[in-house]
Parts: C-alpha cells; structure tokens; sequence
C-alpha cells in the first residue's frame, strides 16, 4: 500500500508502507469516517459497521479500538488536540493579554460556526459518559486535555507579561473552559442573543480581574 504523505501529495511509485505505518493509515482513516458517521447520526444513532463501511473496511479492521465508546474516545482526543493546537497558535501571535484573550476567543466562535455538529458530538457523549461511573474517568481525560492547555497558556502569559495571578492558572483554566462552553451552548441554541465578540470581552475582563503586575501584591501562583 502507498505511503500517504501529509501534504497530499502522491508517493513514489513502488513505495510501500511499512506495518506500522499500515496500521496508523488504517486508524486515521477510521477515525475521519468515525467522526462522519457520528456527526450525521449521534453517538447512539451510529454502528460500528456503520463507520468501518464509511472507511471501505470490514468491522474486523477495528480490532485496536475496544468497541464504539473506545472509537469515540479516541476521536475526541483526536479533536481536541487539533483544536487545541488551533487555538494555541493564535494566542502565541498576539502581544497582549488582551489580545491573547479576543485572539483566542475568535477561534473558539469560528468553530462553534463551523463544526457545531461537533461540538453537539461532544455534548451528547459528555451526558452520556458522566452517567457512568466507568466512562467518566476517561471522560474527564479527554476534558482535561483542554484545560491543560489553557493553564499552559495562562501561566506562560503570566511570565511574559510580568503578571500574578489571583486564583492558581489550573482554577482559572476551569472558569475560562466552562465560559467556553457556556457559550458554545447558548450559541447553538439562540445565535441572535450570543455577538460573536461576547467571549473575547468577557475573557478579557475575567483575565484583567484575576491578574496584576507582579510585584503589587501576594502571588497566588500559575
């Protein structure tokens, strides 16, 4: 089998892939028709035929995933980590908490915009998965990837810039992830009551008033 290189262009005739590399197309292809399949018909709704038809496989080929909540898991790791390095790379271009903030926010409202069968995905597992007190723990991994990033994000601001925080970075990524969300739900269901530049203002107020120049009281810590 032809070796897929990332920037889609074709390989070199009689190029094959190794195993591994076999096995790694295999499972990015079935994730890409996972995220299909579940997008049209919900987490409930989709089969495990279903997306390996989608991917021109037999169920057979989804030997590596334990079942659909395995498959779905590994999606949304997928799907994080590229939203989180989206939103990560927008915030390192700006020079200004502020900026930081409104940058970063506008991301997050162009995806709600563009992939809000996606983030509808993410709710319904969310509800699904804190029923179950076997699921939640790898639930709650997945949410955590998020809040790692922004506390990474936030305490490496706060050392650019000269900055205490109020509340520890992690307590601070917690408010800033729920507010994302926040908004992300009352934005599917209403988006006349939501502007598009709600977030951003919002953020910026909530970093002005959980940080000060060093130096001008007790740091709390990132």
């Amino acid at each position: 089998m032809p070796i897929a290189h990332t920037d889609g262009t074709a390989p070199a005739p009689g190029v094959r892939m190794t195993r591994e590399q076999s096995k790694a197309n295999t499972r990015e292809r079935l994730l890409d028709a996972a995220r299909r399949v579940f997008a049209s018909s919900g987490f409930h709704g989709a089969s495990v035929e279903e997306i390996a038809s989608a991917a021109g496989f037999s169920t057979g080929a989804l030997y590596s995933f334990d079942g659909k909540e395995d498959l779905f898991l590994a999606l949304m790791e997928r799907e994080i980590e590229e939203h989180a390095r989206e939103i990560g790379e927008a915030v390192a271009r700006r020079t200004s908490v502020a900026e930081r903030a409104a940058g970063g926010a506008r991301v997050w409202m162009t995806m709600i915009e563009r992939e809000p069968e996606l983030l509808l995905l993410f709710m319904e597992f969310w509800a699904y998965g804190v029923r179950d007190p076997h699921v939640r723990p790898k639930v709650a991994a997945r949410f955590a990837q998020m809040r790692n990033l922004l506390t990474t994000l936030i305490a490496d601001s706060a050392h650019e810039f000269d900055l205490e925080l109020q509340i520890p970075a992690e307590q601070l990524a917690v408010a800033i992830d729920a507010l994302a969300d926040g908004i992300a739900r009352q934005k599917l269901a209403d988006p006349a009551a939501v502007p598009d530049d709600l977030m951003g203002r919002v953020l910026s107020l909530l970093l002005g008033a959980a940080s000060r120049p060093a130096g001008t009281g007790t740091r709390s810590g990132p």
